[in-house]
């Protein structure tokens, strides 16, 4: 079936994919709706536990994702790094870096060979950066970290970090309002990273950012199964990428306050093919060209869910988006969204201003061959296509409304 977008003034809409490859089931949610309700269903953070299934690492050399396994390299050399109060003390493998520290804050200059991290302790004034010509691993062992002017943690390699949350372990980051930045250098969130950051391990990471993004690389992160991640921030997009960002497995929550920012934002691609993501927005749109483009109405942006400047790909897993704030948007892409997979469920009630609060919406075509999905806006379209909109043949239930639409497979 192809549908024209604007075939409708209220504008048809259609509900993305699902296979159900987690413990949650919208089935029963979209069952007991009658098409006369259209409240729309409730979405929350939800911090329980996933019944995920163990993530195997990839063992072949070739495939072009073996170097996301932390497994598949030896980290044996580590420096343990502590922190209480006003001082950090450096022990273990000292000899194998050159580190400098200025109360609680840690400056890793170099390091040889390949470096395993462990950090665990209080401060509410330090800080952690990393200057390296190798990949390493960072090791979150129970960290309460706080830099009043800057990040929490800084890597400043291009390299891969494999970012560890120890098994049981509660991690907290936090950053300033006002951040310090030396010269050449760039520093856009509590958790920064120049190069990939690969996130795994059964422990749990809160990151709180009220002077920039609260988990940014300039390059792509990825996130393995059995991680607990949960972000704020009031000044910047939750989890931001420049080269993709992939959500594998995990419980992912996202909460954005500030005007115009997005919970997960990437300029490559969004692939989510496992895990449970929610995420919370409630700013209103902003004035900002630059933030604006391939996404706004007159130069304004809005806040969103998931927002792509490239694709949007679901294959698995739990996406759930709430935003509240005028014009913000449920699931955003620019080239295009295709859902193939997984329990998609998007609730906009922001009022229509300088942008329109829709729901699932691309600027060129949407996909949809799967899965369970639901989408409500309040006070505009709830799924929206620039160019074709395609669903496939084989669903259940297909239900479109001016406020609402409803797709299972």
């Amino acid at each position: 079936m192809n549908l024209r977008p604007h075939l409708a003034a209220l504008a048809l809409v259609l509900a993305l994919t699902a296979c159900v490859s987690d413990d949650t089931d919208f089935g029963s949610i979209i069952n007991d709706i009658s098409k006369e309700d259209v409240t729309p269903i409730d979405i929350s953070l939800d911090f329980s536990a996933l019944d995920e299934a163990d993530d195997t690492p990839i063992t072949d050399p070739e495939d072009p994702y073996y170097s996301d396994y932390v497994e598949n390299d030896t980290f044996d050399r580590l420096v343990y790094i502590h922190y209480d109060g006003a001082t950090a003390t450096l022990t273990g493998a000292i000899d194998r870096v050159d580190a400098v520290t200025d109360g609680a804050h840690v400056t890793i200059t170099s390091q040889s060979g390949r470096m395993d991290y462990v950090v665990s302790g209080t401060s509410t004034d330090g800080s952690l950066k990393i200057y390296s010509d190798n990949k390493f691993k960072l090791t979150l062992a129970g960290v309460q970290l706080t830099n009043p002017t800057g990040a929490a943690i800084n890597d400043q390699c291009g390299k891969s970090m494999y970012l560890v949350l120890a098994d049981g372990t509660t991690n907290t980051l936090t950053d300033g309002a006002t951040y310090v930045v030396d010269e050449g250098e760039q520093m856009k969130g509590a958790l920064f990273s120049e190069g990939q950051i690969i996130v795994s391990g059964k422990g749990s990471l809160t990151v709180n950012a009220s002077g920039g993004h609260g988990i940014a690389s300039d390059d792509y992160i990825r996130f393995r199964p059995g991680c607990q991640v949960h972000v704020a921030t009031s000044a910047g997009h939750g989890i931001k990428a420049n080269d993709g960002i992939f959500v594998d497995g995990g419980v992912i929550n996202v909460e954005v306050t500030g005007d115009g920012f997005k919970g997960l934002k990437s300029d490559r691609d969004i692939e989510v093919n496992g895990g449970r993501t929610t995420v919370v927005t409630s700013g209103a749109s902003r004035l900002n060209e630059e933030e604006a483009i391939g996404e706004s109405e007159g130069g304004y942006s809005s806040c969103a869910g998931l927002k792509s400047d490239y694709g949007i790909y679901i294959a698995g897993g739990t996406v759930r988006v709430r935003s509240t704030g005028e014009g913000g948007k449920g699931i955003n892409a620019t080239t295009g969204l295709a859902i193939t997979g997984g329990n998609v469920a998007v609730v906009t009630t922001g009022t229509r201003g300088q942008s329109a609060p829709k729901g699932i919406k691309s600027d060129t075509d949407i996909s949809i061959s799967g899965g369970s999905i639901y989408s409500y806006s309040a006070a505009s379209t709830p799924l929206e296509a620039g160019e074709t909109l395609t669903v496939a043949d084989g669903y259940t239930t297909y239900e479109s409304l001016p406020r609402r639409v409803i797709i299972t497979y």
